[in-house]
């Protein structure tokens, strides 16, 4: 009885899904009515000259293209030996920070240090700081970068 129940409320969820799905189409009527929409784009037809051939966007650009408004930051920062320090840097006025990045400067060779905290840190949503540990018996040099997005000209 449940399973017999089961299969005629499954058949009639699957039944009423595709109807609501056809039902919405623009262009799907038994009769063809010649002024009906058409969900595709218009082809061209074979015209006289070439520029009526090929559609034109007349649109306007959204945002102009990304090439020459990535910016990468650096700042270096030298950390006293088995001490910790913070180092930050800032995106330009009026740019949007993209992400950042905490190493050592340079990479090699290989020093025991600790990164305790990273990113950017409300209000300063333009600003990545990063804070480090020195466990070395020397001074280590660590490097804090950011890419930012200049706004457009």
């Amino acid at each position: 009885m449940h399973v017999a129940r089961s299969v005629l409320l499954l058949m009639t969820g699957a039944a009423s899904g595709i109807a609501l799905v056809l039902s919405c189409g623009d262009n799907l009527s038994v009769k063809a009515i010649a002024d009906a929409a058409v969900d595709a784009p218009k082809v061209a037809d074979a015209a006289p000259n070439v520029s009526d051939a090929a559609p034109t966007c007349d649109c306007p650009t959204a945002e102009p293209p990304l090439a020459g408004r990535i910016v990468t930051i650096s700042q270096l920062r030298t950390i006293p030996a088995n001490d910790f320090s913070g180092q930050s840097a800032v995106c330009p006025m009026g740019s949007l920070l993209i992400t950042g990045s905490c190493t050592q400067d340079p990479l090699n060779p290989y020093r025991n240090l600790t990164l305790q905290q990273s990113g950017f840190f409300p209000p300063y949503t333009t600003e990545w700081v990063c804070w480090f540990r020195n466990n070395e018996s020397s001074p280590v040099t660590v490097r804090v970068s950011i890419l930012c997005l200049k706004p457009m000209p």
